[in-house]
């Protein structure tokens, strides 16, 4: 569940992107997310966004990884602060290969630990030019195997499965927005119970211990 937890830290740097990976500043973005706390009903294009983003991975990374959507946009019906969350699963030792191979095609890497290094996974984000509009990726590079992988399939995959616990989830990050008065830290750990909960249904529901 921690491992889960943490894949929600928005943490992005300050230089600007080129060409298809992007074209804002961002850390201009970071200051906007900070202070607007704001969420968006479902895009029903957002299957098409990670397709686009998957092609382009696909071609910056020369070896075989899986490649999954996670996170709010992954789920029909699910609204969320329209992040594309993506996970991108290796052999350990190939991790922090990916890592470099996002820097060189312009994505913002911060080496610190709680920032960029976890301890199952590296976190690095940037912007994305998909048709004209920017978005805005994170890319959790994990192991096959690690909870970080595991944990966000479990959850999002349960979601899929039960859209009236999608529907729930919504209203309650609705809730928890206003509660946390535009602060995405204190946001982040009114979600944590929930997590926990909906993590313990789907281990039940498949049968992992």
């Amino acid at each position: 569940t921690k491992a889960l937890l943490s894949g929600f830290r928005i943490h992005l740097g300050g230089r600007r992107m080129a060409a298809k990976v992007g074209g804002t500043n961002q850390k201009d973005n970071f200051t906007r997310c900070l202070k607007e706390l704001k969420l968006l009903d479902y895009d029903p294009t957002a299957p098409d966004k990670f397709n686009d983003i998957k092609k382009i991975l696909c071609r910056i990374i020369p070896f075989p990884v899986e490649i999954e959507h996670i996170g709010s946009t992954s789920v029909v019906g699910l609204g969320g602060k329209g992040v594309m969350d993506i996970s991108i699963i290796t052999e350990k030792e190939s991790m922090m290969k990916i890592v470099e191979l996002l820097e060189s095609n312009g994505y913002k890497f911060n080496s610190e630990p709680g920032f960029g290094v976890f301890p199952e996974r590296y976190f690095i984000s940037g912007p994305y030019l998909y048709h004209g509009e920017n978005l805005h990726v994170h890319y959790h590079i994990t192991f096959h195997g690690s909870s970080n992988h595991v944990d966000h399939i479990l959850f999002r995959d349960y979601l899929r499965k039960h859209p009236d616990e999608a529907a729930r989830y919504f209203a309650l990050k609705k809730k928890w927005a206003v509660d946390a008065d535009l602060e995405t830290g204190i946001y982040t750990e009114l979600k944590t119970p929930y997590i926990a909960e909906v993590l313990k249904k789907a281990r039940k529901e498949e049968n992992i211990s």
